[in-house]
């Protein structure tokens, strides 16, 4: 047994006794280091989600600025906990990491909440070596926006008698406009979109 088992067993023994706040801090110290196995990594992840599907926790800044810069997965939990926040108190954070090369996923998920939040405060985002200025607030969340809605009204059009597809085709084209984040569609880029994914899809149905 080496020393990555020994933790594991620990963590379940501890959970297993009902001591959750001891479990639940050896996770995070151990997720917090530089370099972690995957399968270790993975197992670690596992066990603080599962934890907090019923039992919500906020991580504090320091934790949250950690995972910030480290793996993608880490960094999608992070930003999910800077999610719930009132993002107005973390402009800076959120400058620090949307100029950063970090995970576009998580990037264009924080992206979205400033939206959301509509935050008046100058935003700054490195986009596959491109730097994108803007301000949340004068932006429309994706479902609101005109590419996605005339997107939306021609795959629903088309897939009229074929609901399951349809909504294929929509969470593929939802994804297709958050990746495009800080840039919303217009009107003509959101039928374009449309009509790639129809053919994706006829595709992979053999159609």
């Amino acid at each position: 047994m080496n020393y990555y088992d020994d933790i594991l067993n620990k963590i379940n023994e501890l959970i297993n006794n009902n001591d959750i706040n001891k479990a639940l801090s050896i996770v995070e110290e151990e997720l917090r280091a530089p370099y972690l196995p995957k399968d270790f990594n993975e197992k670690l992840l596992s066990i603080y989600d599962n934890f907090h599907k019923n039992n919500p926790f906020i991580m504090n800044d320091e934790m949250i600025e950690d995972f910030l810069y480290s793996t993608n997965e880490k960094q999608l939990i992070a930003v999910d906990q800077l999610n719930k926040k009132n993002l107005r108190e973390y402009i800076d954070l959120c400058n620090e990491y949307l100029t950063s090369k970090g995970f576009i996923n998580a990037k264009v998920l924080l992206v979205d909440s400033l939206i959301r939040q509509e935050i008046g405060e100058e935003i700054k985002m490195d986009k596959d070596g491109l730097l994108f200025e803007f301000i949340p607030k004068y932006q429309l969340p994706i479902e609101e926006s005109d590419g996605y809605l005339s997107g939306k009204k021609h795959l629903n059009d088309y897939y009229l008698k074929e609901p399951s597809k349809a909504k294929i085709a929509l969470d593929l084209l939802y994804k297709e406009m958050i990746m495009n984040l800080p840039i919303n569609m217009n009107e003509e880029e959101g039928i374009e979109i449309a009509i790639k994914i129809i053919d994706y899809i006829n595709c992979a149905f053999n159609k």
